[in-house]
């Protein structure tokens, strides 16, 4: 059990700091900007009318919290890019959240 915790530990560890877009996303090469919004950290993309945000801060309860982080995504994209999200254009999970932007 304690061999499980740790490898579990280590790789998410080595995984927190990954933030990066695909090479072919329309993301990849865009800067990103750091919000933080209840306690979730995001990595914040906008392309055009598009926006991504990658969750960078590890939290065990992610998975049974998606409900919660998602919104919060699209609160950093507001903050990040000073446009609305389009209503229902939120999709995604607790670790990657793309969405349309009303500018």
């Amino acid at each position: 059990m304690r061999c499980a915790i740790l490898c579990l530990s280590i790789a998410a560890l080595a995984l927190s700091g990954c933030d990066s877009p695909s090479p072919l996303s329309a993301f990849a090469g865009v800067p990103p900007t750091r919000v933080e919004v209840a306690g979730s950290a995001f990595s914040v993309r906008v392309a055009g009318l598009e926006a991504q945000a990658v969750r960078t801060n590890f939290d065990l309860r992610a998975g049974s919290r998606g409900r919660e982080i998602v919104p919060r995504a699209g609160i950093a994209m507001e903050r990040a890019s000073g446009c609305r999200v389009v209503p229902g254009s939120l999709r995604g999970d607790s670790a990657l959240i793309e969405a349309r932007l009303a500018c």
